[in-house]
């Protein structure tokens, strides 16, 4: 039985990021990295964004194979872990190997979710956007196809669509709320979105909800929705993702929406951390953009090695660029009411910057790429209103 000083099992952003910060800090660490897909970790975020020119794991890899090798990092492509076992510090892989850890950093990640009038085994029947196995699914599947329905309203269903457009075919999205991104964009960067996808042939269906399919005998389904029913070649579930905790519960471990952390991401049990879209916060926050993950492999990597890193959970961008626009969104208020508003619109660009007590807290902006790291910055270090409007507005 291998023993293992540090045990990543999952192998995104959070994972090897974690990895990276193990052999940055300490190279002579025995260190194995679990990676549950069948190439080498790839940069997750670039799959909805290449259907169309086709999605290559090669050239999307976040480190090539001589990286891990060369920094002492053994990763085991294609293998899953069947279960934790606490009590002595073990794990069970799929190839039925036993392997000891002194500390195990869980970075599972989140897996798709599908509508409740979809039963378990009708899943392969859709398709979702998670994985290379995913996109390549639909890309096969998608050349045959003219009429495509995207059930969601959020980035991923808006870059999708983007890209299914790109390929000529006919898009429609659906999805309960009354604007695009209402997560990420305030009422007025929603309505330049929509007014973007309109432009560029998306049809958009607000306040809607799917409420059956019935498949035809030529393919593809009948769809019934509260207002209107029509057929489709494709359906494309965009409407979220849930953590992956079944392997931390099944080894005991404490989870409620996702695997409970502390502010040293530490689980119930001290000798396993979680990082990423798995792990659930204090007050039952889980954090979903990529930066937030990589940053939190970077902390359960340092606390693993017992230099003690506290998590702060700082802002990050969610960015999305579609039909030649970008849109931009930092620490979006949930209500946003209770805060100082700025806005200005000039031309093509939009911004909008929330205050408290003259401290930006938070932004959105549309079409100004150039200064997006500055957004983020200035939300991060609370720069007052003056500042921001001489910065942003005025400069």
């Amino acid at each position: 039985m291998d023993t293992w000083d540090i045990v990543v099992v999952g192998a995104g952003i959070a994972g090897v990021s974690a990895v990276r910060t193990l052999a940055e800090q300490d190279g002579d660490r025995r260190v194995l990295l679990v990676n549950g897909e069948r190439n080498l970790p790839y940069k997750r975020t670039r799959l909805s964004k290449q259907i169309a020119k086709g999605f290559s794991p090669a050239e999307s890899q976040l480190e090539p194979a001589a990286w891990y090798e060369e920094h002492g990092i053994t990763i085991r492509t294609g293998a899953t872990v069947d279960e934790i076992m606490p009590g002595d510090r073990r794990i069970r892989l799929s190839d039925g190997s036993e392997h000891r850890y002194e500390s195990l950093i869980l970075a599972t990640g989140s897996e798709p979710l599908y509508p409740q009038t979809v039963r378990p085994h009708e899943n392969d029947s859709f398709f979702v956007v998670r994985s290379e196995i995913d996109i390549e699914r639909l890309t096969k599947a998608v050349r045959k196809a003219k009429q495509i329905l995207i059930d969601g309203m959020g980035v991923l269903a808006v870059e999708v669509a983007a890209e299914l457009r790109e390929l000529k075919k006919q898009v429609t999205l659906v999805g309960a709320t009354p604007q695009v991104m209402p997560r990420h964009l305030n009422t007025r960067a929603g309505e330049i979105m929509e007014e973007l996808l309109t432009a560029n042939g998306v049809k958009l269906r607000f306040q809607e909800e799917i409420l059956s399919f019935e498949p035809r005998k030529k393919g593809g389904y009948t769809v019934a929705m509260i207002r209107e029913t029509g057929p489709y070649d494709m359906i494309v579930f965009c409407i979220g993702v849930a953590p992956q905790v079944e392997l931390a519960k099944a080894a005991g471990l404490e989870v409620g929406l996702g695997v409970v952390v502390d502010e040293y991401l530490r689980t119930s049990d001290p000798s396993i951390y979680a990082a990423g879209d798995c792990a659930e916060h204090a007050g039952g926050h889980v954090t979903d953009l990529w930066h937030a993950a990589e940053y939190q492999g970077m902390i359960a990597a340092k606390n693993a090695l017992g230099v003690s890193t506290a998590f702060d959970d700082p802002a990050f961008r969610l960015k999305c660029e579609v039909f030649g626009s970008y849109f931009f969104s930092v620490n979006k208020p949930r209500s946003p009411l209770e805060y100082g508003i700025e806005e200005r619109e000039t031309g093509s660009r939009y911004q909008c910057f929330y205050f408290d007590d003259e401290e930006l807290c938070g932004a959105i902006m549309v079409n100004d790429k150039d200064r997006a790291k500055e957004y983020e910055t200035a939300v991060r270090e609370r720069w007052d209103r003056e500042r921001v409007i001489a910065w942003f507005i005025e400069g």
